[in-house]
């Protein structure tokens, strides 16, 4: 076995089951939902996961993504973003990519990937390949995107309600909030506040008495 082939299988080895890729746009539109998506994770006992932990350059990057997605039991990958956007006008291809990368995997190991959309039917246009996964529309609202979270994570012991995962979202976009202010950043896309994000939901999620 060569050495590439070795590190491959490193990379797919022990997966923590708890943990969660999210394949998300980094774009104003979307921090809400993506706090929504920390929030009702968290409070399900799921560790959210995400490509701002891992540094914006180096040739190893990629090698690197498919790592921290290759260790976690699922993912979820938003498809809404299918305009044209950007200075160059140009369609958005890194969500599709990873995406990709999820599919590949859940074909070597286990792995459960969850589609997202804001819209209804429109992944039938555009993405049919995947005809038969059947994506989760949020229609673009915190309360949407947490129902999503419960159709895929509700656990078999008594889990929390949307009402109560939109308590904890509420007091959770309230620290988010703080947190881009003191840091003069216009959203939650930066590796500090992921993490801080991450934290506070724990604290608010274990304070609710969801987790323990």
């Amino acid at each position: 076995m060569s050495g590439r082939s070795q590190g491959l299988s490193r990379t797919l080895s022990r997966p923590d089951l708890r943990s969660v890729f999210l394949n998300v746009p980094f774009d104003q539109q979307y921090g809400e939902l993506f706090v929504a998506l920390i929030a009702g994770l968290v409070c399900l006992g799921r560790k959210p996961r995400c490509v701002l932990e891992i540094e914006s350059s180096g040739r190893s990057r990629l090698e690197r993504i498919f790592g921290l997605l290759a260790g976690c039991g699922a993912s979820i990958h938003e498809m809404s973003r299918v305009q044209l956007s950007g200075p160059l006008n140009v369609p958005r291809f890194n969500m599709p990519f990873e995406l990709g990368l999820a599919y590949a995997l859940s074909r070597r190991r286990q792995h459960a990937f969850y589609l997202f959309e804001e819209v209804a039917h429109r992944i039938e246009h555009s993405l049919n390949d995947l005809n038969g996964h059947d994506p989760q529309v949020h229609d673009g609202s915190p309360a949407g995107v947490l129902g999503c979270v419960l159709d895929c994570f509700e656990t078999p012991r008594k889990s929390p309600g949307l009402k109560d995962l939109l308590s904890v979202y509420d007091e959770l976009a309230e620290v988010v909030y703080g947190l881009q202010q003191d840091r003069k950043q216009p959203d939650p896309f930066r590796r500090q506040v992921f993490r801080s994000t991450v934290e506070a939901a724990a604290v608010l999620a274990k304070a609710h008495g969801h987790i323990r």
